[in-house]
């Protein structure tokens, strides 16, 4: 079964959907869905003004430091239990 996405809007009743060309001839069934229009990461759509803010916000985080309060948080996870 070959399965091809294809990501469109429609501005037309009539597709030209050159991606289709492989299945020519071959029975198929095609399902369109409207997608929600909800945010989410893409690729290629991301905003780098916040992530430049985030990485200005990390500027002196001691690193080392929570790497080694984690290790000792892991070593003595059980500690608390009878």
């Amino acid at each position: 079964m070959n399965a091809i996405r294809i990501r469109t809007r429609l501005d037309s009743d009539t597709l030209h959907l050159p991606e289709l060309r492989p299945l020519l001839g071959q029975t198929v069934e095609i399902i369109v869905l409207e997608e929600e229009e909800i945010r989410a990461i893409r690729p290629g759509t991301g905003d780098w003004d916040a992530a430049a803010q985030a990485v200005r916000e990390l500027a002196g985080y001691d690193f080392d430091a929570w790497r080694e309060q984690r290790e000792y948080d892991l070593k003595h996870a059980n500690y608390h239990l009878p």
